[in-house]
């Protein structure tokens, strides 16, 4: 009797222990996402199922999901039900991922734990496969915490959108109105570039860029926003490969090739930048992002701000 009484102790436990575990991997999961929640976002477009603006609501609601299993798992909550949802949830995770595999290579970040821990399509398949058997074992545990308040996990999920979505809010409205603004165009001095002393850290673009029309955007490796206003770059470019970029990164060039390694902006055209011309042309405040024509800028962005279907019609005017 006293045997059979210590091993279900054990066995509570050790249930009490994976599913505290697996709490912790889903509210960090979560959190990581959802700050910046831009870069989920990207994440989702590039599926290529979802467009832009309905990537904004599922991304949360996914966020959302997350928090609220997290937390039905810190607590050992209904586990049969909850490992049901999970393991459902982590299968459609996992299949994205290695169509993502197979399609692309294991390239870029997977953005399971979006910004504060990069993955590989391949970590993250690892990553998930190890949460599947360790929801698996919960599952067939059978053990079962109730509580009085009936529908609780419905009540959750509920209150996780309600805390997602209330402090940070979808805004229709915000990039529209800043792109219907009225601009005062200047003229960009690009020759600054390809007259730059050679002990400035520079390469020069390998093409002739001054009388174009496309989208120059200034970046450096280190920089937060840049790292988003690349991946959303990525994405814009995957879906319309005849939009024409330049980046000017300023970094060192270890440095430079990991940020386009990281945003998968490797096929874009790119030259290192740094120095004074860098800050003369872009300032001090990244990223920078032109409507670039001739010499003149027409319109500067932001990666809040930036639209594919706006850069398609700037770009189809005369």
């Amino acid at each position: 009797m006293l045997y059979l009484t210590m091993k279900f102790k054990i066995k509570k436990v050790v249930i009490h222990l994976l599913s505290f575990i697996i709490g912790g991997v889903f509210i960090f999961s979560a959190l990581s996402k959802y700050y910046p929640i831009e870069s989920f976002e990207f994440t989702i477009v590039e599926t290529g199922f979802i467009g832009w603006k309905f990537s904004l609501i599922l991304a949360r609601i996914i966020i959302a999901i997350e928090l609220a299993l997290g937390i039905l798992f810190l607590f050992s909550y209904q586990l049969m039900l909850i490992s049901k949802i999970t393991l459902g949830l982590l299968l459609v995770f996992t299949s994205h991922l290695v169509y993502t595999l197979i399609i692309n290579g294991n390239l870029g970040d997977c953005g399971c734990f979006g910004e504060l821990l990069p993955m590989t399509p391949l970590q993250g398949i690892i990553k998930n496969v190890a949460l599947i058997v360790l929801v698996f074992i919960l599952f067939r545990s059978k053990y079962q915490l109730k509580s009085k308040i009936e529908f609780l996990p419905l009540y959750t999920f509920i209150l996780s959108n309600i805390f997602i979505f209330t402090q940070n809010a979808v805004d229709y409205t915000y990039s529209t109105n800043y792109l219907n603004k009225s601009f005062e165009n200047f003229k960009l001095n690009i020759d600054t570039i390809y007259n730059t002393p050679s002990y400035e850290k520079i390469g020069k673009p390998i093409k002739d860029i001054r009388n174009e029309k496309l989208i120059i955007c200034f970046l450096s490796s280190s920089c937060e926003h840049c790292r988003i206003a690349a991946k959303k770059f990525a994405v814009i470019k995957k879906f319309n490969i005849n939009i024409p970029l330049y980046f000017f990164i300023n970094g060192d060039d270890e440095d430079i090739e990991n940020f386009k390694k990281r945003t998968n902006i490797e096929a874009i055209p790119s030259s290192k930048l740094n120095g004074e011309t860098f800050i003369k042309l872009a300032g001090v405040h990244l990223p920078v992002i032109y409507y670039y024509n001739k010499g003149i800028v027409e319109k500067q962005v932001d990666y809040y701000t930036l639209e594919q279907y706006h850069i398609e019609q700037w770009l189809a005017k005369e």
